[in-house]
């Protein structure tokens, strides 16, 4: 007997377009908060955005896995957590020229890092353009 099976849902769906995400933010593994949650303790993981996926409106947390606490985690790596957090965390309060520093920081040590390029743009590009009021900091996949 040969029998065909189908994966299908919601999480289906969203790891089919986190697969994707890896290549936009230049890391080898991307994780949902769904994911995250139940081990973040075990886990160096850092919060890349938050993202609406094609076909949702609610956002979702995404997270760059680094390593597992187990192992130490390098200086430049712990700096690289420090400073991204530090930029999300000025972007979101619409501080763009604070995270325009800290994202430029990070690429001063690794010029290729695709998440601080990717974000520093953003910046850059609401600086220009300050966003509307009900500008939550969400992006969309779909946006470029």
């Amino acid at each position: 007997k040969r029998m065909e099976f189908t994966a299908i849902g919601d999480g289906v769906n969203l790891g089919a377009r986190l697969e994707g995400a890896t290549k936009q933010y230049g890391c080898d593994i991307v994780i949902s908060e769904t994911t995250y949650q139940p081990c973040k303790d075990l886990i160096w993981a850092l919060e890349l955005d938050r993202i609406r996926v094609k076909g949702k409106t609610k956002p979702v947390a995404i997270y760059h896995l680094v390593g597992l606490r187990s192992d130490d985690l390098p200086s430049q790596e712990q700096r690289r957590i420090e400073l991204y957090t530090g930029g999300r965390e000025a972007y979101l309060n619409r501080k763009f020229d604070d995270a325009t520093a800290q994202f430029g920081r990070i690429l001063e040590f690794d010029p290729q890092d695709k998440a601080a390029v990717e974000q520093l743009k953003r910046c850059r590009y609401f600086q220009a353009h300050p966003p509307e009021d009900e500008w939550d900091g969400v992006w969309s996949l779909t946006e470029k």
